[in-house]
């Protein structure tokens, strides 16, 4: 798939995002992840002093929340979201592995 196909995916998944905000911790807001989204959907590696390390870092305890919303759970899952991760030392966490 292209990258000018993954568009209008990512448009549907932003508008989802609005619409599913249902069983997030108090504090998570998966919007200010927004920083992450281009490195993900591009699969490259943000430097680890970015604004979406940084975001990453503070969001670290909604990842559960995330990975276990399909719809997050599908950003999440794409390539470039463990490179992301692994450039800003974190660990996207198994949904089996959350409480």
């Amino acid at each position: 798939m292209s990258y000018a196909s993954w568009i209008p995916v990512m448009i549907v998944m932003i508008v989802l995002m609005v619409q599913v905000n249902v069983g997030m911790a108090q504090g998570c807001n998966p919007f200010q992840l927004a920083p992450c989204l281009s490195f993900i959907t591009s699969n490259i590696a943000p430097a680890a002093d970015s604004q979406c390390c940084n975001v990453l870092n503070d969001q670290t305890s909604c990842l559960c929340s995330y990975v276990k919303n399909p719809v997050y759970a599908s950003i999440l899952h794409m390539p470039g979201a463990t490179t992301v991760a692994n450039a800003c030392s974190i660990t996207i966490p198994d949904p089996s592995t959350c409480t």
